[in-house]
């Protein structure tokens, strides 16, 4: 049985590189017959066009380069990212302060007390989510990947023609690929397409009949252009509301089934802190911050230069500390860069039903009253 089961998994494992060596064949495969049968054969030797044939060629291999330098800076130089292990707060029971008190000095020192958000996702008692393979919490826009086997923070899909996982470290090199590999198949397609009519009708001492490796690259190209002009729009749109691909799926399902999504909310105010919940007529964007480029480089960064320049940099080496340290930390020093920020409307929207009294439960965290750094 266990067997088995490991042979499932090395089949799975080696299963997702199935696709992305195909899509790296087709990609050499369409670039030799583009600039050999096309540019070389047709534009310059029988057209007599060398600068144009030049120009594209030197213009489709350039793209290939960057196509591929971005494709192994997402897969193996940046990769999607990890969180960094966050222990358990420690969820205290409503009671008097001298009681609590003394709860909390008690268990400080055996306990690895990380002092909680302002606002964390939870379930209806106000406890955050838990990740039992990483055996870590799970903050907000973090889910767990089965094909890399850690947490991925801000996880956005799965891509099956790239080989991983597009998480937060390796997002904008995702929408780099996408805007420079379609762009890479625009000029093939085209430029095709605008000599095919030429070729044919040139009929000076060849034959006017195609080669066929030109009619099949002409068909990848336009598949391909397709497949990458549509995930480089849904990434454009999806950024622009701040959010996910995982995320709008979710959201679409939770409306549809009526499912709920869960905050704790630590009110200064009270020193409480309150469960709130939002039901299906309620669901927005939780971390819209109602500005396009606001969410824009919220994804893409602030330094709108960086947005065209293939260059990535993973997080995970500005993350200070892992929450291991028998201390009490912050989670803004666990998580650094990964920490995620709602939106102002949502956090007015959580206090105004606490203010109306639709909350869930209330309770105490280990930590609430130490003033710590939100």
């Amino acid at each position: 049985m266990a067997l088995s089961w490991n042979i499932r998994i090395r089949r799975r494992s080696w299963f997702r590189f199935i696709l992305p060596i195909i899509v790296l064949g087709l990609l050499c495969y369409g670039t030799w017959a583009y600039c050999h049968k096309l540019c070389y054969e047709q534009v310059d030797k029988r057209l007599r066009q060398k600068s144009v044939s030049v120009g594209l060629i030197c213009a489709v291999c350039f793209l290939d380069v960057v196509v591929i330098f971005i494709w192994l800076q997402i897969v193996i130089l940046v990769g999607p990212g990890t969180q960094p292990h966050v222990a358990p707060f420690l969820i205290l029971p409503i009671a008097s302060e001298e009681k609590t008190s003394n709860t909390s000095q008690n268990t400080s020192v055996e306990y690895d007390a990380v002092v909680p958000p302002k606002c964390y996702q939870s379930d209806p008692h106000g406890y955050p989510i838990w990740c039992s393979e990483c055996q870590s919490l799970k903050m907000e826009r973090t889910h767990h990947s089965s094909e890399l086997g850690h947490c991925i923070p801000r996880f956005d899909h799965y891509c099956m023609w790239i080989g991983t996982v597009i998480g937060r470290d390796n997002y904008r090199l995702f929408v780099q690929f996408a805007a420079y590999f379609s762009t890479l198949l625009l000029i093939m397609w085209v430029s095709i397409c605008v000599y095919i009519r030429i070729i044919t009708q040139h009929n000076h001492n060849y034959s006017p009949n195609l080669n066929a490796n030109i009619i099949s690259t002409l068909v990848f190209a336009i598949l391909g252009w397709l497949l990458t002009a549509s995930l480089l729009a849904s990434s454009i749109f999806y950024m622009s509301q701040n959010k996910t691909s995982l995320e709008a799926i979710i959201d679409s399902k939770r409306k549809k089934f009526g499912t709920r999504k869960i905050f704790c909310y630590y009110s200064e105010a009270n020193k409480l802190r309150f469960v709130v919940e939002f039901d299906r007529s309620e669901f927005h964007s939780f971390w819209d911050k109602k500005s396009i480029l606001a969410n824009i480089k919220d994804f893409m960064g602030s330094n709108i230069l960086m947005w065209i320049i293939p260059l990535g940099k993973p997080y995970t080496s500005r993350c200070k500390s892992d929450g291991k340290s028998g201390s009490k930390t912050t989670l803004v020093e666990i998580l650094g860069p990964y920490e995620e920020t709602l939106s102002d409307y949502t956090i007015q929207a959580i206090e105004d039903k606490i203010s109306r009294g639709e909350y869930l439960a209330t309770l105490r965290a280990s930590g609430d009253d130490s003033d710590p750094a939100y």
